[in-house]
């Protein structure tokens, strides 16, 4: 499959993922049921994604298990994203690679924000997800993942940035 197709379904995944967390957490006019079909739509979609390309295999995965381990898939919404991505590598995926705790664990520690109040400059990293960026740059330079995986993120969190200043008009 061709980069740009795997880039436009990671943008998409990375969009339904935060619009899926604003209708659960900050919407005031849509109940958190409609949360459900966005969540399963980017389940299915990086499940898909973890299956036709390593690199996303490796990402996705990291940062699934990073969320899971912080407590960030905590609705209804997120379960169920969390079960298509699941139903997706329990039919098709065969192995599961030891960087994906690696990257699980650059992952988790980016979410520690959430967890513990960060201030000063140190706040920056932290809203940005500079951590896992950079853990993946770090990843790229020694070879250990493609370069795609660092642009797959890039493009996952710019789509998540994007669908975030737009339901913050239209959700709240």
């Amino acid at each position: 499959m061709s980069l740009l197709t795997i880039l436009i379904m990671s943008f998409l995944s990375g969009s339904l993922i935060k619009f899926t967390d604003d209708i659960s957490d900050k919407s005031k006019i849509a109940n958190p049921f409609f949360s459900i079909p966005f969540g399963l739509a980017y389940g299915l979609l990086m499940g898909y994604l973890m299956m036709i390309d390593t690199s996303a295999s490796y990402l996705f995965g990291g940062i699934v298990l990073g969320c899971l381990i912080t407590g960030k898939i905590n609705n209804t919404g997120h379960y169920f994203g969390l079960s298509g991505i699941l139903i997706i590598n329990f039919l098709y995926v065969d192995t599961l690679s030891p960087l994906v705790l690696l990257i699980g664990a650059i992952a988790a520690f980016d979410e520690l924000k959430d967890i513990i109040k960060i201030s000063g400059p140190l706040k920056f990293i932290f809203d940005y997800r500079m951590t896992l960026k950079i853990g993946i740059f770090v990843l790229v330079i020694l070879n250990f993942l493609e370069l795609n995986a660092l642009i797959i993120l890039l493009v996952f969190d710019l789509a998540y940035i994007l669908t975030d200043s737009l339901t913050s008009r239209f959700l709240e």
